[in-house]
């Protein structure tokens, strides 16, 4: 009886410890994933307004917008700018397609998307 309630206590405490260990952990993922960047939010927001000046001195040149944002090097740019979050996924994006040029970025992963229409010289946000 004495060895069972003994065994019963450690089990006890044993998922007492990884059930707070689990707690800390999401957390600590939520606070990485959504903590305010403020500096990347701001670098991602400097870099959209250069690339939307290229943009518009290319389209002044050129007579049309560029069909993707490596036209811009280095004739108006020195090199892209960075978004908040780099990599393929999350950094800035440009669709020429559907007669409307759209540079857009990743804000807020999974979601918060803002963007920028140059025909209609507008930004939006998707969420």
């Amino acid at each position: 009886m004495v060895r069972s309630l003994g065994s019963t206590l450690r089990r006890l405490r044993d998922t007492a410890v990884r059930f707070t260990q689990n707690t800390v952990g999401v957390a600590k993922t939520a606070y990485v994933v959504l903590r305010p960047d403020r500096a990347g939010s701001e670098r991602a927001q400097r870099g959209a307004e250069s690339l939307i000046a290229a943009c518009r001195a290319f389209q002044a040149r050129h007579g049309r917008f560029p069909e993707v944002l490596t036209e811009l090097v280095p004739d108006f740019l020195p090199k892209l700018p960075r978004a908040k979050y780099d990599g393929p996924e999350f950094g800035f994006t440009y669709d020429s397609s559907h007669g409307r040029h759209v540079l857009g970025w990743t804000e807020l992963i999974p979601f918060g998307r803002p963007f920028y229409v140059l025909e209609e010289d507008r930004w939006g946000y998707l969420d």
